[in-house]
């Protein structure tokens, strides 16, 4: 650490300390201080000046809030999915930067994101978006102060809205057959993805990325789940939770994957083709070689949802009915959470605790009847 002191005027000394590069930018950073008084005074203050600059190290950053948060997000994408990191950029590129991106690091703190924040909601964001923002501010500044940009995290004093529970809607059996109906009509693959989806609360992505070697035996092996790519297609990636686990399969569920490998074959020979070595379960080509999109089994759901006006329903509300049935048949939550793929039951429990709620009501009911037949 270096410095030095220079006189400006009778008595009046400018003392200029070297501090060490900005983290962020690299650019070279000096303090300047001005001392009315003596030669010896000025050198004292160099003094003190260079001994605190050498313990405390001067590693914050004066980079702006713009540069730092593009830097952040150029390091860690690698290790994000391309949908994470797009739906980051859109926040960032349309709220965070505006408000915040002229601000130097240092500056921001836990009132400026609340300003964010109630701004947000005036336009009519909805608390959970709010809430996206604030996750992703919140994570900027973690890393921020681990590689020594900030000293302190200003998200973990901000008041993000609270987000109300989440409404679970589960579509009823007679829903469910004429999903299943109707999507056979359009191809009977989609009566099978949407079957499978129901009977084991897979993800879409995870259904997509099945091949025939993970359908063997009394189960299936998921361990892969197929998402997008920054240039627009698809690839397999391992599970959200990067984490495999094996479901088991009941004999219907084993007949529709029997009778989806049975339909590729036949359509492959119609056309004079074979199948790869390993195809994939639900197909785009004929001979398996293509997995179906993710987006094309959510869309067709989507547009049988439509046309009998059931809006609150989605793709996602299979994985919804698999497990609010399995939890309402007394099955424990810690298998429901296996066969789900949540990386902790907790999660289950969270989410699904309407279901467990009517259980204990169940419960009650049950203890009082013992009570009552035991009286008599």
């Amino acid at each position: 650490m270096r410095g030095y002191v220079r006189k400006r005027g009778k008595d009046v000394w400018q003392i200029v300390v070297d501090l060490p590069k900005d983290p962020v930018s690299g650019k070279r950073r000096q303090r300047y201080l001005t001392v009315h008084g003596t030669k010896r005074k000025a050198d004292a203050e160099l003094t003190r000046l260079l001994t605190e600059a050498s313990n405390s190290k001067a590693r914050v950053s004066t980079s702006s809030v713009d540069h730092a948060i593009r830097e952040w997000i150029e390091l860690v994408g690698p290790n994000l999915s391309p949908t994470t990191v797009r739906g980051y950029m859109g926040w960032i590129n349309s709220e965070i930067i505006p408000k915040l991106g002229v601000l130097q690091l240092a500056d921001v703190s836990a009132a400026h994101l609340d300003h964010l924040y109630r701004d947000l909601t005036a336009r009519g964001c909805a608390p959970a978006s709010v809430r996206q923002v604030h996750a992703i501010v919140r994570r900027f500044f973690n890393q921020a102060m681990k590689w020594g940009w900030v000293s302190s995290n200003p998200a973990l004093l901000a008041s993000p809205p609270k987000v109300p529970a989440a409404q679970i809607v589960t579509p009823s059996i007679d829903q469910l057959q004429t999903i299943l109906q109707e999507a056979r009509a359009v191809h009977p693959q989609w009566e099978a993805y949407f079957t499978l989806a129901a009977l084991t609360g897979m993800r879409r992505g995870e259904l997509c990325a099945l091949h025939w070697d993970d359908c063997i035996g009394t189960g299936l092996s998921v361990t892969k789940s197929l998402i997008y790519t920054p240039a627009g297609g698809t690839r397999e990636a391992p599970t959200k939770t990067h984490q495999g686990r094996n479901v088991a399969l009941d004999a219907i569920a084993k007949a529709v994957i029997e009778e989806q490998k049975d339909r590729l074959r036949h359509a492959s020979s119609s056309l004079g083709l074979s199948t790869v070595e390993n195809p994939y379960l639900f197909y785009a080509d004929p001979d398996g070689s293509t997995p179906v999109h993710p987006d094309s089994p959510s869309k067709l759901f989507r547009r049988i949802a439509d046309k009998h006006g059931w809006r609150q329903l989605h793709l996602h509300s299979l994985r919804h009915f698999s497990a609010t049935q399995l939890v309402a048949a007394g099955m424990d939550v810690r298998t429901v959470a296996g066969r789900l793929g949540h990386a902790d039951a907790s999660i289950t429990l969270k989410v699904y605790s309407h279901v467990l709620d009517a259980k204990n009501q169940e419960a009650a009911s049950i203890m009082g009847a013992i009570l009552t037949s035991h009286d008599t």
